[in-house]
């Protein structure tokens, strides 16, 4: 599950910051002029980072990713069909904010998919493979601009983030207020967490390793 969405997430995450200059260029802006509406979006990825904490933990992590991922796949199609000067800042603004709260997010519930003996290896493996679908995401989407325009490029990357919110939706338990011994216990994400279930992932994570010294 993890391994399909980072593949997935990064032709959203990493494709609109790598190509808006190019997209832009290409409906017909010099050089100066996509570079400045590319920076006046990319002001939107600090603003996302500083909303993320204190929606963080008050929102379920596997629904901040859902609805944050859909949110970039709507401004995504709207940047790329957009034509007018400030539609393409607001929707390229509003991308960037969205996709920081769907990348910090996802990577605090990568974290707690694991229990701590496992955690670097699986959520390291998963986010390896994510980083191959970057160094893939070029070769995919370059041809597409080239080809067949924005319009294409945005489609595909509209695919990929509904893929990959299909993927945690469907897929992904929830993590918000859960231990870590219950996360184990279920894929599904459907118990509620109780008083008397409710511990620290640290201290669950201890009592799989450290058993009483006075037992």
């Amino acid at each position: 599950m993890l391994a399909v969405f980072q593949v997935l997430q990064a032709f959203g995450y990493y494709g609109f910051g790598t190509l808006a200059p190019l997209v832009l260029a290409g409906k017909g802006y010099d050089i100066v002029q996509s570079l400045t509406f590319s920076a006046l979006s990319f002001v939107g990825y600090p603003i996302g980072s500083l909303l993320s904490v204190p929606i963080l933990e008050r929102v379920e992590r596997k629904t901040l990713i859902t609805l944050s991922g859909l949110a970039m796949r709507g401004f995504g199609l709207g940047f790329g069909y957009a034509h007018s000067t400030a539609l393409i800042v607001a929707l390229g603004f509003c991308y960037t904010l969205a996709s920081n709260l769907f990348s910090n997010a996802y990577h605090v519930y990568q974290g707690e998919l694991f229990p701590t003996r496992l955690r670097a290896t699986g959520a390291g493996t998963a986010y390896s493979l994510g980083r191959l679908g970057s160094a893939a995401m070029p070769y995919v989407l370059l041809p597409l601009l080239v080809g067949h325009g924005a319009d294409a490029v945005f489609a595909f990357i509209a695919c990929a983030m509904a893929g990959a919110v299909l993927d945690i939706g469907l897929l992904g338990p929830r993590t918000t207020g859960r231990s870590l011994d219950e996360l184990a216990d279920s894929t599904s994400g459907d118990a509620p967490v109780t008083a008397a279930t409710a511990v620290s992932p640290a201290r669950a994570s201890t009592a799989c390793h450290h058993p009483n010294p006075g037992a």
